[in-house]
């Protein structure tokens, strides 16, 4: 693998006396889109949390761009370039399309790339460039998760940790939501991805992580995960 932009080295994560996460090592390389596949209740979002300064670890080092950040408050780590996408989407209903992309550079004070920025968002998303005036709360879940990607993309992320967006959505939607995070990853973007679709997660991303109980069960090339038999059983349904 690449030279990691995102190092986890033995991560534990305690909920009161329940241990979450379990001694997680895990490297993202920069320019990847790196995948973690696993079931419920896994630890997968866990994971996200630690890194976005959301949830502090009890133990373990995470490591962005060669810089300790294990510590380092949530607002902060934006300006590092560290986004999350949420799962459930997040958006603030009241406000517009416009407003929550606008919301989504709120560290930022460089106006003209800002608007080159919110340009590029309507070009992946051209939905959301049709309704940039309506409220945000009254979209569809696919036009809500399209208007997620596109507000932590305003705060041009090095690394965008993406957590479950195909949830809920149609088909034909989760479809084009993970064209556009390829085509995000291939202008350069690196993301982390948590995704309970392993099938799809495991096509769109370069390497994988498989989490079961709090532990990393296994590791790999995605194309060589996605050929697991102890994977194609548990996670894609497939009798081996």
């Amino acid at each position: 693998m690449n030279q990691p932009l995102l190092e986890i080295k033995n991560l534990t994560v305690f909920y009161d006396s329940i241990q979450a996460l379990r001694g997680v090592n895990l490297n993202v390389p920069k320019g990847s889109i790196v995948c973690l596949i696993g079931a419920n209740g896994a630890g997968k979002s866990t994971v996200l949390r630690a890194i976005s300064g959301i949830k502090k670890p009890s133990g373990g080092d995470i490591v962005f761009a060669s810089k300790a950040i294990t510590n380092v408050s949530p607002h902060e780590l934006v300006k590092l370039g560290i986004v999350q996408c949420p799962e459930g989407r997040g958006v603030f209903p009241n406000l517009t399309v416009e407003e929550n992309l606008d919301l989504g550079a709120y560290v930022r004070n460089d106006q003209v790339q800002i608007k080159k920025d919110l340009e590029h968002v309507y070009s992946l998303f051209h939905r959301l460039a049709e309704r940039h005036k309506q409220m945000a709360g009254t979209l569809s879940g696919g036009e809500q998760q399209m208007l997620a990607i596109g507000r932590a993309l305003m705060a041009r992320p090095q690394l965008l940790l993406l957590d479950e967006p195909s949830l809920g959505l149609a088909p034909q939607v989760i479809e084009l939501i993970f064209e556009t995070v390829a085509k995000i990853n291939k202008e350069g973007t690196t993301i982390l991805l948590v995704e309970q679709n392993a099938q799809l997660a495991l096509e769109t991303s370069h390497y994988a992580y498989v989490l079961e109980t709090g532990s990393i069960l296994l590791e790999g090339e995605a194309s060589g995960v996605l050929e697991n038999p102890k994977v194609k059983e548990a996670y894609l349904g497939e009798r081996v």
